[in-house]
């Protein structure tokens, strides 16, 4: 396998596990965090968790690549957080002034449940992406297309995902069943993210496959 295609797959996979494991790391840490701060100020915080754990998933790709690589950690967290926080809030208004009230993710049809995991997935993607490009447009030249690529992948991934877990899992609302459609919304969202993301990197570094840093830390 040559190296440019291992290390693909290697992005891919870590980013799916970034997002999963970050997700299941801000669930429970959310309760005493909310508890603490309220959910105006804890919302992004938890959901900063989920960044926090992306980027760290995919620091030891993008270290091969580029110097002081912790601000890629401390991007995609920032990224993250504001990102899925105003995804989440834009939903949420958008579903009380149609429906009136609150919203319940379980309670919406097919289509409107699979596009409000797609404007979360494309705002939070959008988020994440700056905060990396941030870091991306200091040592690369050819990454003008990373915000976007992240936003569309990830909007498109977990609105795929939505429907994919609609059509394979029976909604009873038993636990079983809230954490399977949950595990393949985020497996098919985080996957499809990280298969576009991988190559939209493999182009960023094109000029210099596997190269190292001399600099990176």
């Amino acid at each position: 396998m040559n190296s440019n295609l291992a290390e693909r797959l290697q992005w891919s996979a870590l980013t799916v596990l970034g997002i999963v494991a970050g997700l299941a790391l801000a669930l429970p840490l959310g309760v005493p965090i909310f508890a603490v701060l309220g959910a105006m100020a804890g919302t992004p915080v938890v959901l900063g968790i989920v960044g926090l754990s992306l980027g760290t998933a995919q620091w030891p790709v993008i270290r091969r690549h580029i110097s002081s690589s912790a601000w890629w950690v401390a991007g995609s967290a920032v990224g993250m957080a504001v990102g899925l926080t105003l995804g989440v809030v834009l939903v949420e208004q958008i579903g009380r002034a149609v429906a009136g009230g609150p919203i319940n993710f379980r309670m919406l049809g097919v289509p409107a449940r699979a596009a409000s995991f797609g404007t979360i997935g494309l705002i939070g993607g959008a988020g994440v992406g700056l905060g990396q490009w941030l870091v991306l447009r200091r040592q690369a030249a050819k990454c003008s297309r990373w915000v976007h690529v992240n936003a569309l992948s990830l909007g498109a991934g977990l609105a795929c995902g939505s429907l994919l877990a609609d059509a394979l899992v029976l909604r009873t609302g038993s636990f079983a069943s809230n954490a399977a459609s949950t595990a393949v919304l985020l497996v098919v969202g985080s996957g499809v993210a990280g298969a576009c993301t991988a190559k939209a990197l493999a182009t960023v570094f094109s000029t210099q496959p596997g190269q190292v840093s001399a600099a990176r830390r």
